[in-house]
């Protein structure tokens, strides 16, 4: 597996000749990533069998490795050690980069992006043995690289997930008859597309809409952003239900359609943040357990009044994760006392659920005892909190005091094993929107461990669950035997070593 290295030049040397290859594919079975790292530089032998394996599941989240491993990934066999394709080695890659600022990036970010955006353009159609595909790092890849992914040219590929740049431009020259491209896998598992288009060229939109139907009886999650099923506004009249779908992502204006009518199916559903709030009927998503959403879409679906209670169990409003930074708003005018009278009606809706909550992710404009006290009866076996606080500049988010006050809270949480605290910053100030996306903490308060351990040891008189805690987006503390120890902390990018392509005028 690659993680944040690669394999490039091993020695030629043999010292595994005299054992059986039988035994030395066993040891390198029986290896960790860092172990099989060295036994592929250790000799030829061992490096023919050891690279396989470090090729075939990539999972790389720093561009610096992710920009390196692409690289060698485009290289023909004749440039690689011992002329191997190593494309044609991977089964699954995952590059993520969710850290890269895109308004803010240098020339020189985005041409390396770019490069990369390319190189993968070039290695993609060499992954005969590819499964899954995953490209989320604030690149848009081309059209013909989602062509290939989907069309059935890499007979086992089952699950898509990238930002792609589709085509706008319309109808063709001619009369208009558009032939879409063929489609001839076996059905995808899972389809997410991120696309900034708002009008897909015809030949694309056919060619999804043959993609959908193709895997109609074996997709099980389904993704896409809002605005951009405007772009495929023909496809969604003839797109069948899906029997399989357990995990829905789509802008509320689509949950109409005929193609999200049998919902029974589906247990995690999220719905982008819009201008407008979804529709839902009161039979839909019947066995719906993880719901991401906004305040008024949760009450929407925990109705007081309903003869079939759905069994949500996990909850994430207005999609806060932890160590995502997101572009989050809230009105200015609605100050602190406000945002509360907007939460509590969701989170006391939670009351109406056919299970007991287990997950919740919510973003709050105060740190509040008593307004977490009032929700204790409902928090009696959750298992895992992460709340995201949103101050103003210049207004005090959170320190020991604020913190440390939580810890008989906890004594109401027995299960709780996870709880996560960050706060985010605003940057602007447009029409009357408080806009954030810097994650972190006060910043003394982010930085001092000192006082972060008074908090944590505050918290083990009162909680004898917990085991993963965090007070800023820059890293978390795990609870082991003997006692809690920081981890995660940001790893800073390196320097990336260019070969010039990125350098280069275009």
């Amino acid at each position: 597996m690659i993680t944040e290295t690669s394999v490039d030049m091993p020695p030629t040397t043999s010292a595994s000749a005299s054992f059986p290859v039988e035994l030395l594919q066993l040891v390198c079975e029986a290896a960790d990533h860092s172990t099989l790292y060295s036994i592929a530089l250790s000799d030829r032998t061992f490096n023919e069998l050891a690279t396989p394996a470090l090729y075939s599941t990539i999972d790389l989240q720093l561009f610096h490795a992710i920009y390196a491993c692409v690289r060698t990934l485009a290289l023909p066999p004749s440039k690689t050690s011992f002329k191997r394709d190593l494309a044609s080695l991977v089964k699954t890659i995952s590059l993520h980069d969710t850290a890269y600022d895109v308004a803010n990036a240098s020339t020189l970010e985005r041409k390396q992006r770019d490069v990369a955006r390319r190189r993968l353009a070039q290695a993609v159609p060499r992954m005969g043995g590819l499964r899954s595909f995953i490209c989320r790092m604030c690149i848009y890849l081309t059209a013909d690289t989602f062509t290939t992914l989907a069309n059935g040219t890499l007979p086992f590929v089952h699950s898509i997930d990238i930002d792609v740049d589709l085509p706008r431009v319309a109808l063709e020259d001619g009369d208009g008859v558009v032939m879409p491209f063929a489609v001839t896998g076996r059905g995808l598992k899972t389809l997410r597309l991120e696309t900034r288009s708002s009008f897909v060229s015809h030949k694309y939109e056919a060619f999804i809409d043959a993609l959908l139907v193709a895997s109609r009886h074996t997709l099980q999650s389904f993704s896409l952003p809002y605005g951009a099923e405007s772009g495929l506004r023909s496809t969604w009249p003839s797109t069948p239900s899906f029997p399989a779908l357990r995990e829905l992502c789509v802008p509320p204006n689509l949950l109409s359609q005929p193609a999200f009518q049998g919902t029974s199916s589906i247990r995690a559903l999220v719905i982008p943040r819009s201008w407008s709030s979804a529709q839902i009927a009161p039979t839909a998503f019947p066995n719906l357990e993880e719901v991401t959403c906004s305040p008024h879409e949760l009450v929407a679906l925990l109705p007081e009044r309903a003869q079939h209670r759905r069994p949500i169990r996990a909850v994430t409003l207005e999609d806060v994760q932890y160590g995502i930074p997101r572009f989050h708003a809230m009105a200015e005018h609605l100050g602190i006392q406000g945002w509360h009278l907007v939460a509590r009606p969701a989170l006391r809706a939670l009351r109406f659920s056919g299970a007991r909550l287990a997950r919740l992710s919510f973003l709050v404009s105060e740190l509040s005892v008593p307004f977490l006290e009032d929700l204790l009866p409902l928090f009696e076996e959750l298992e895992y909190l992460y709340i995201l606080l949103q101050v103003r500049t210049g207004e005090h988010g959170y320190g020991l005091e604020e913190v440390s006050a939580l810890a008989p809270l906890l004594e109401r949480m027995p299960r709780l094993h996870t709880f996560l605290l960050c706060d985010k910053m605003p940057v602007v100030s447009v029409s009357g929107m408080a806009e954030t996306r810097v994650d972190g903490g006060p910043h003394d308060f982010a930085r001092n461990e000192d006082d972060q351990r008074h908090a944590l040891a505050a918290y083990d008189r009162h909680s004898s669950s917990l085991r993963r805690a965090a007070f800023t987006g820059d890293f978390e503390w795990e609870k082991r035997g003997d006692g809690w120890h920081r981890w995660g902390h940001v790893v800073a990018e390196r320097e990336i070593d260019s070969d010039g392509e990125d350098e280069a005028e275009e």
